[in-house]
Formats: C-alpha cells, sequence, structure tokens
C-alpha cells in the first residue's frame, strides 16, 4: 500500500518533487538509442530471423506434441488439418474433424452430462477462429466449407435450468431442453456471433458480426441484429442489384 500509495502522487504530481520525479520517468520511458536510420535494414533482418525462429519452433511443436494431443483427443481427423493450438476440451465429448480443417488460435469444445457421447462434428475445408466456445450436450454438426470467425459462442443447450432451485441445487437441464444445432455448408459466422440451442444455420447463410440467433436461418440469408433478424437482400444478390431492381 506505501508503494502505491507514492506512486499516486508521482502521477498525481501533487509536490514540485513528485511533478521532477513524474517528468524524469516519462524521459525514461520516451528514451531511445539514437540508432542512424541507415542501420533499418539490419534491425529489419533482426526481426525477420526472431520470426523466422518462432514459426519453425511453433511448426516443430505442432507436428511433434500438439497435433499428436489432439488426434488422441478426436474420434477421427481428416487429412491435412492445420491447428496452432490445442483446443480445451472439457468434459466427455466425440469430435470429428474432416480433410482440410483450419484451426486458429485456442478455442474450447465443452460436453454436458445429459446425453452420453454428445458429438461434435466439423466438415471438411472448415474453419474456426481463435476464441470461440461450444457447449454440446447432444450434437453439434458444423458443415463443409463453413467459417466461423473468432470468439463465436455455440450451443445446443443453455448449461443450467431456468428453475432458480434446480441451478442451485447444480441439476442439469432436461433432456427435452437440449437442441442440436446444425450449420450447413458454406455458411458463415461473423466475428462474436452467438448461436442458440436448436438453429439451424442454412447453407451459404451469412450471420454479422455480434449477432445473437435465436431461430433458423434460411439458406442464402444474411442475419444480423441482437437479436437477429433476417434483412430482405440474400448473399447472392448485391446492393447494386437491389438498388436496379428498386429504380
Amino acid at each position: 500500500m506505501f508503494i502505491e500509495s507514492c506512486i499516486l502522487k508521482i502521477k498525481r504530481a501533487e509536490t514540485p518533487g513528485d511533478a521532477r520525479l513524474k517528468k524524469l520517468g516519462k524521459a525514461i520511458l520516451g528514451f531511445h538509442l539514437p540508432v542512424p536510420r541507415v542501420l533499418d535494414p539490419i534491425y529489419l533482418f533482426i526481426r525477420y530471423l526472431q520470426v523466422l525462429r518462432f514459426e519453425t519452433d511453433e511448426r516443430i511443436s505442432v507436428a511433434c506434441f500438439r497435433y499428436p494431443v489432439l488426434r488422441a483427443m478426436c474420434v477421427s481427423i481428416g487429412k491435412r488439418l492445420q491447428m496452432e493450438r490445442i483446443p480445451n476440451i472439457v468434459g466427455p465429448v466425440k469430435i470429428y474433424f474432416g480433410d482440410d480443417v483450419r484451426l486458429s488460435g485456442n478455442f474450447t469444445v465443452c460436453g454436458g452430462r445429459i446425453f452420453p457421447d454428445p458429438e461434435f462434428k466439423v466438415g471438411n475445408r472448415s474453419f474456426i477462429g481463435a476464441g470461440c466456445a461450444f457447449s454440446v450436450a447432444k450434437s453439434i454438426t458444423i458443415g463443409d466449407d463453413v467459417l466461423i470467425a473468432g470468439h463465436c459462442t455455440v450451443s445446443d443447450y443453455s448449461g443450467h435450468p431456468v428453475d432458480p432451485e434446480k441451478r442451485i441445487a447444480g441439476v442439469q437441464v432436461d433432456p427435452e431442453d437440449v437442441r442440436p444445432v446444425r450449420i450447413e455448408n458454406k455458411a458463415w459466422l461473423g466475428r462474436g456471433a452467438m448461436i442458440l440451442p436448436g438453429v439451424t444455420i442454412g447453407e451459404g447463410a451469412v450471420v454479422g458480426a455480434a449477432a445473437v440467433v435465436t431461430m433458423d436461418v434460411p439458406p442464402g440469408r444474411i442475419c444480423v441484429g441482437n437479436p437477429a433478424r433476417l434483412l430482405t437482400r440474400t448473399v447472392y444478390e448485391s446492393r447494386l442489384d437491389r438498388q436496379m431492381q428498386e429504380e
């Protein structure tokens, strides 16, 4: 507390001495060696070597450790899977990855305790961004060529019962409250989108960033907002096409 109090006094510059110390601190934080610009290529080369070393270490770690660990945690993994971090897999859940799947950063798959062997399936050539969370009590199915941006949330159950007494007692939701989620081929979920239980995202549909989807999205449609609403245009027509039709 004493040190924090002194630092706060200096930041506030309550006395002339504190003001001088604050000025000195700013000078130290802003100090840079007067390196001539002619040396820029050397520093860029050093930075390139740092990045190269980091990427090499990462590839070796993926090939020799992270991929084998993920494979041991999954029922099946297709060919040419690309990954960066080992996903957080919590609880009993069967995981299936198709061919050419790309996993960016870290994400979480959490299995519920309501049904035995809940399943999380990802189709061919699909992408899952960093920070996503999937809560699966029965089934979450992701089709082929699906793009899921970072920090999306997909769940086939609410996680806790609505009844406060059951929630306090740690009782799981009723089986009839578990409703599988399906994201069909070529769909795109924008960053931070939330897909609630029982929702089907149709083929080629687009979900806007931070949208909260409570109902099915038909194929090729675009939905945005909280709660999500469908736009009149589809992914197959541009704004220019609509303007021409309206004119």
